[in-house]
């Protein structure tokens, strides 16, 4: 790619994922996403983190071969895990550099200013898209007319609650991998209840009562894998 120097490079997914193969094995991950369920957003995010975007660069590579755009957030609350920091700078594949741009497929970056709640697979280790189920682990924050701080989708969409837990869902680590398998994302996870791009923002979740939601059922999660591997050890 060091010879395009203006013009859009648009990756589809299947070039998007032969292009960090070839570049960056390491960073090798499934470009076509799966429905999560809230217990395997839970599970599956080592840091959940409620904060605010403060940077966003996008740069080239060492070798000019590949653009990644860096977003730092500043960190208001964690929900989950451990931070070293009061920020936090997570790589997204693609963007803008100069007039090229790398446009990944189904790729959202978190904007300049926006603030949400976070689902991160694994802070330390670079991927397409650092969040758990990419747009399904990405919560923005905003205020209705009476100030209220009500939460929405990366879409934009009023988030009205979370549905109880089914309890074959809460059977520990490895419950995803004995269960039926999701379908293709559209950018919810299953068990969370939305509403439509049309309604009124006073018909979101409070942020406070979806943080408190999202606690317990941690709690839940956190007590079947303890269960899980007590049973395990026991065999």
């Amino acid at each position: 790619m060091t010879s395009v120097n203006t013009g859009i490079l648009r990756v589809k997914t299947w070039a998007a994922l032969m292009l960090i193969f070839l570049c960056l094995p390491q960073w090798l991950h499934a470009t076509s996403v799966l429905q999560v369920d809230m217990e395997q957003l839970l599970n599956d995010a080592a840091v959940i983190f409620e904060g605010e975007v403060i940077a966003s660069d996008a740069k080239w590579n060492a070798d000019n071969t590949y653009i990644s755009t860096w977003v730092t957030f500043r960190v208001d609350d964690v929900l989950k895990g451990e931070l070293p920091s009061a920020t936090i700078t997570q790589s997204f594949a693609g963007g803008t550099v100069g007039d090229t741009t790398l446009e990944v497929s189904g790729m959202v970056y978190p904007q300049l200013g926006e603030t949400g709640i976070y689902f991160i697979e694994n802070p330390d280790r670079p991927q397409v898209n650092p969040m758990v189920g990419w747009s399904q682990g990405h919560f923005k924050v905003k205020m209705d007319e009476q100030g209220t701080q009500r939460m929405f989708t990366e879409s934009d969409v009023p988030i009205q609650g979370i549905d109880d837990a089914a309890p074959a869902s809460l059977q520990g680590e490895n419950a995803q991998e004995v269960s039926v398998a999701l379908p293709l994302s559209e950018g919810v996870a299953q068990g969370l209840r939305v509403g439509s791009s049309h309604d009124a923002a006073d018909t979101a979740i409070d942020k406070q009562d979806f943080k408190s939601a999202l606690r317990a059922r941690l709690s839940l999660v956190e007590a079947a894998n303890d269960k899980s591997k007590k049973a395990a050890a026991a065999q």
